[in-house]
């Protein structure tokens, strides 16, 4: 058996925030404390944590900034979801490798948080761009200048690739998530179910009635329930028309809305006004766990919709389950997992708002039905979601996490980078002399920083640039990683670089401009500086247009953003289109995303082709991030 580490960092919230998981993890905490110490980072402005066991330690995020380097030997485990109570994770999420749990597989709103939602459309762009690559430049270009609109909704965007390729490990709660980032080359991920809450035992379905009392709920009628916040994603509006037309035909019910209602996200009183239910339906508002439970044993079963889905897990869902009540959901997403005669599974398609109606009037009117499936799902969630098993899945995956010595940077540089002055340029040349046949531009415009840990130095003959980054630069010789233009990719072995500098001619890369492009993506880490030098012949043989404009288009087609280009010696406008003789030219790019189009527009010859190029490569293999 694994080994579980002495010792965890876990960002979460933590109760009392009316968040689902702070209150899952709160309950996961006398678990892992049995066999380890357990520090838990909340945000700055989180209220004081209630019912959380004294050997806890607790540490606001400023707290836990002033100590950070006291725990970078500790396995860190991050609980995202989309919503801004983990927002304050994200920093150091993207900084320090560790487990990340993916509640929400879409992370859109999350990402928004930190920009859009701040009326910062270019940094939002820029959020694009890192997750889409040239797709998302053009997508915030045009939500710059449209807005959104037409069918487009932000959902389709999971806004999930920098989150995902930051972590070291990914737990899920759903073979459908595990599939999805599994697909975008990410090697270490894992399938924990939600456990089911201890906490539900104590309440017992056979006090329904004096639940239903306490809660002031008729007694003699059927009592159907959707609980959590009300979003307009769970499908409440066709519930409720649903349940409209069963009114008219004579049913009775109780509909209660079991959660916090945000009017500015979606008006549910005015659903409800429009399908005549007012006498039927009942908004609670924010539950504690006690009302929470009660609430659900009241229930004869609960309308668990989602759709569309961004491939959340549900705990209400398990809970529900698990105390034996019949559920309804969307046969999409990770909701189809469940086995088929422990839930009702609705299909999305035309006839989804028949079949909703004909299934709720059935399990209205069919108390054996209802209770049967309820029975099922029980037994499957006891059998399945034991709270001690998924609790040591944890542990042990976090045991698991090799790169607990440093903080490096997974997502974009968020360091300082140290360049040459003027004035150390213009000594350094005055005292050496360089070839004039070779290319001086790239250092001569000051492209590349110093401080990177390692430099990975690609280039047919390699002295010249060795030359400039042992002597210039300030390089050792052993921070410095040589191959030639043809086989690079090959004798990095599968290395993560922080800084690039690229001597090719323009003729290396004619035969295919995008995957040549896209190897030196495949080398270089998120936020890595690459400089690319590239002599232009006489004459160029190439199916391809390789202008300087076209070079700039094919960087942005392979995950590069521009920062600056350069034009001969005389030259450095960029602007003319047609290929001079003998001629170099720089391009100073930075790595955004993993994200390739191999057909872009250049090519001329059909629609984007979009490939991920993230391969889970070991954090090993990460070869100075820390110091890029």
């Amino acid at each position: 058996m694994t080994d579980v580490p002495s010792q965890v960092v876990v960002f979460c919230p933590l109760p009392p925030k009316p968040n689902g998981i702070a209150d899952y993890f709160a309950e996961q905490i006398p678990y892992f404390s049995r066999t380890t110490k357990v520090t838990v980072v909340v945000e700055n402005t989180h209220p004081a944590p209630t019912g959380i066991a004294a050997n806890v330690t607790i540490l606001y995020l400023e707290e836990y900034m002033w100590q950070q380097h006291e725990y970078a030997d500790v396995p860190h485990i991050y609980h995202v979801g989309n919503n801004p109570d983990t927002q304050y994770m994200l920093p150091v999420l993207l900084s320090k490798p560790g487990l990340v749990v993916v509640h929400d597989l879409n992370l859109h709103y999350l990402i928004d948080l930190t920009n859009l939602s701040q009326g910062d459309k270019d940094s939002y762009t820029l959020a694009l761009q890192n997750n889409y690559g040239e797709s998302g430049v053009v997508i915030g270009q045009q939500l710059s200048k449209f807005g959104w609109k037409g069918k487009f909704m932000p959902h389709e965007l999971m806004m999930n690739a920098s989150i995902i390729s930051a972590a070291e490990r990914i737990l899920v709660h759903s073979k459908y998530s595990a599939d999805k980032i599994a697909a975008l080359g990410h090697k270490h991920v894992k399938i924990v179910p939600h456990h089911f809450s201890p906490a539900a035992r104590q309440y017992q379905p056979k006090l329904k009635m004096q639940y239903r009392g306490e809660l002031g709920l008729a007694g003699n009628k059927p009592v159907i329930t959707s609980m959590g916040f009300i979003a307009k994603a769970k499908q409440i509006k066709a519930v409720l028309a649903a349940l409209s037309d069963l009114k008219k035909q004579g049913l009775d019910f109780t509909y209660v809305l079991a959660g916090q209602c945000k009017p500015h996200e979606y008006d549910v009183y005015q659903d409800i006004a429009d399908s005549g239910l007012s006498e039927n339906v009942v908004v609670t508002g924010f539950l504690n766990e006690d009302e929470f439970f009660k609430y659900m044993l009241a229930s004869d079963f609960i309308v668990n919709l989602r759709y569309p889905t961004g491939g959340e897990s549900s705990g209400t869902l398990t809970r529900a389950m698990g105390m034996g009540l019949c559920c309804v959901v969307v046969n999409i997403g990770p909701f189809s997992e469940l086995p088929d005669d422990c839930a009702v599974k609705l299909e999305w398609d035309t006839n989804f708002n028949h079949n909703l109606s004909n299934e709720l009037q059935k399990l209205i009117s069919d108390r054996h039905y209802r209770v049967k499936i309820g029975k099922n799902a029980q037994k499957w969630v006891e059998r399945t979601h034991s709270i001690n098993v998924t609790a040591r899945a944890y542990l042990e995956e976090a045991a698991k996490l090799q790169d607990n010595t440093f903080f490096s940077t997974r997502a974009l540089n968020n360091k300082v980078l140290t360049y040459l002055t003027e004035p150390q340029l213009l000594n350094w040349q005055r005292n050496n002399t360089i070839s004039n046949n070779a290319n001086n531009l790239w250092w001569q415009a000051n492209l590349l920083p110093t401080n990177a840990a390692v430099v990975a130095c690609i280039a047919n003959d390699e002295a010249h640039q060795k030359t400039i980054l042992t002597s210039l630069l300030g390089y050792a010789r052993e921070q410095i990683h040589t191959a030639g233009v043809t086989d690079f990719d090959n004798v990095f072995n599968g290395n993560l670089y922080p800084a690039a500098v690229v001597d090719a001619c323009l003729s290396d890369l004619a035969g295919g401009p995008v995957t040549w492009i896209a190897r030196l993506n495949k080398i270089l880490a998120i936020g890595a500086k690459l400089v690319l030098s590239l002599y232009v012949p006489q004459t160029l043989n190439s199916e391809y247009n390789l202008d300087r404009n076209s070079i700039k288009q094919l960087l942005v087609a392979a995950g590069f953003s521009m920062d600056k280009s350069v034009a001969g010696p005389l030259d450095i406008t960029m602007d003319k289109q047609v290929v001079p003789s003998s001629e170099y030219w720089v391009f100073a790019v930075t790595k955004r995303s993993w994200m390739v189009n191999t057909n872009p527009e250049v090519y001329k010859n059909g629609a984007s082709e979009l490939t991920w190029l993230y391969d889970g490569k070991s954090p090993a293999k990460r070869l100075g991030e820390d110091n890029a």
